[in-house]
């Protein structure tokens, strides 16, 4: 099961989205009938598909923790700290929306992050009964690979402002490992975790040239003796170089986490990257 404090966490992010979104159906239904009836042609020249290609200096938090049933015994890593791994990296990011009637889209988004990571022992320890002496070299990796698709129903739409409501599942795929010359340490683990996220996506345009955008999503869910919890936050300033061709600076935050429950033990990954981005956009 998930800690209380991050249950707690959880739950207030939870309230808080859903005051978001009351705040939204309560305000935007006039504004969204006016725009039905005065702006329909514009609604309708709007282009379908939108796809942007996202540089992110993504600043790095992993942390791994293992621990027994009973809690007595457990240990936690830290990638960045203890093993070496980069603080920061170039994250590329792939985002799509296709319009596919109105106000209805389809919503994608594609990354993946490899990391890796070699150092040599400054001190001697055990391991599985094995000693590790100083010196030893160690290499270990940590993979994320991320999928998501949903839907997207515009409550707001027209040629100034776009507000939308969206539901998404994500395939997350972890992936570490970390092994010692000589073979003493060879451990590995791989994670497949289906996740439902859902959140708000906001668009508007302060003049023909500049505009500003961004997006907010939450969820967390147990299921049997698996335990996942995802939210992220996006805000950019768009530059509009040509109908087709926008340029966008921004700041990203995504925060994981992920329990998994076995008979033996509980392994607890939690995974936090944030940074500002460049982004390349595409519309036809």
């Amino acid at each position: 099961m998930l800690s209380t404090e991050k249950t707690y966490r959880q739950i207030i992010r939870i309230a808080a989205f859903a005051g978001f979104v009351l705040n939204l159906i309560l305000v935007e239904p006039a504004a969204a009938q006016y725009n039905d009836s005065t702006n329909i042609g514009q609604t309708n020249k709007r282009s379908r598909f939108h796809i942007s290609a996202n540089g992110v200096y993504a600043m790095l938090e992993t942390n791994i923790r293992f621990e027994s049933q009973n809690s007595i015994l457990g240990a936690k890593i830290n990638l960045e700290e203890s093993l070496g791994f980069d603080k920061s990296r170039i994250m590329p990011m792939f985002m799509a929306t296709f319009n596919i009637k109105n106000r209805h889209s389809l919503l994608g988004i594609v990354y993946s992050l490899p990391r890796d990571s070699y150092i040599e022992t400054e001190r001697e320890f055990e391991y599985n009964g094995n000693i590790i002496e100083v010196g030893t070299e160690i290499n270990s990796y940590y993979n994320t690979n991320v999928f998501s698709i949903g839907y997207m129903y515009d409550v707001v739409r027209d040629s100034k402002a776009n507000l939308g409501l969206f539901v998404n599942f994500y395939i997350m795929t972890l992936s570490s490992g970390i092994q010692t010359a000589g073979g003493l340490i060879d451990e590995n683990f791989k994670v497949t975790a289906p996740l439902p996220n859902f959140g708000a996506m906001a668009q508007y345009k302060l003049s023909k040239r500049i505009g500003l955008s961004g997006l907010f999503s939450l969820f967390f869910l147990t299921v049997g003796d698996f335990s996942g919890a995802i939210h992220n936050i996006g805000g950019e300033l768009d530059f509009y170089l040509t109908p087709w061709l926008d340029l966008g600076l921004g700041y990203y935050l995504l925060d994981l986490n992920i329990e998994a429950e076995t008979s033996q033990f509980v392994g607890i990954f939690d995974f936090i990257y944030q940074g500002p981005y460049l982004s390349l956009g595409f519309s036809f």
